[in-house]
């Protein structure tokens, strides 16, 4: 594990898509499990805001140090809309005959969230964001009057550390060489309980053969 990496590819951000959830299904000081993946919608446009613990030193006068540490993530992500399966699913609400039942006080479920963002060079950058409590949701519906007015929904999201080993996100940006096309295709295939791995290259068997008529030696 290191903090070096190679120099990325000049590119840009110009579309979130993909939105991605899965249920925690566990988190424990040996591991963080996660239920199936499934879609979120239709994303638009996703704020992510740290939350962080921040203090001040002062001496003779003066600030001596400050230090700023980030101990969670604020998520608001605005969706075309927020189907009534999904909202049923992440917030626990009873459905019969086709009828979701929003009952006060109800728990949602803690989830894991994910989405990709497309870039000018035309690669991604994907995201786990990797325990977090959902708010109720939000939504603003207005009259169609001269022209049509869409309707939106948002969802907004707190997500705190890891009790398995204090992660709050993974990211990952395929514009740097680093990062492998199986890596990519492979981001949203299961939850986030770690992230994938590059595959390890088979070792290759060398052949020597003497030109003299020796015995030929073989390296592996």
């Amino acid at each position: 594990m290191g903090n070096k990496m190679n120099k990325s590819n000049r590119s840009y951000r110009i579309n979130i898509k993909n939105p991605v959830y899965c249920e925690v299904i566990s988190d424990t000081e040996e591991k963080t499990t996660y239920g199936p993946v499934a879609s979120l919608g239709e994303a638009q446009e996703i704020q992510v805001t740290s939350s962080m613990a921040s203090g001040t030193l002062h001496g003779n006068g003066a600030v001596v140090d400050s230090t700023s540490l980030m101990t969670g993530l604020a998520v608001s992500m605005k969706l075309t809309k927020l189907n009534v399966e999904v909202v049923a699913d992440i917030y626990r609400y009873e459905v019969t005959d086709g009828v979701v039942q929003v009952k006060a006080g109800t728990v949602p479920k803690e989830i894991a969230l994910g989405y990709e963002v497309q870039q000018t060079d035309g690669k991604s950058e994907y995201v786990w964001l990797l325990k977090g409590k959902p708010k109720p949701t939000n939504s603003t519906v207005q009259q169609s009057e001269t022209n049509i007015n869409y309707s939106t929904d948002t969802i907004e999201i707190d997500f705190v550390k890891r009790i398995s080993d204090d992660m709050l996100r993974y990211y990952a940006d395929a514009s740097n060489p680093e990062f492998t096309k199986e890596q990519a295709d492979a981001w949203f295939n299961e939850g986030p309980s770690t992230f994938p791995k590059k595959a390890e290259a088979p070792e290759e068997n060398q052949e020597t053969v003497n030109t003299d008529g020796s015995e030929q030696e073989e390296q592996i």
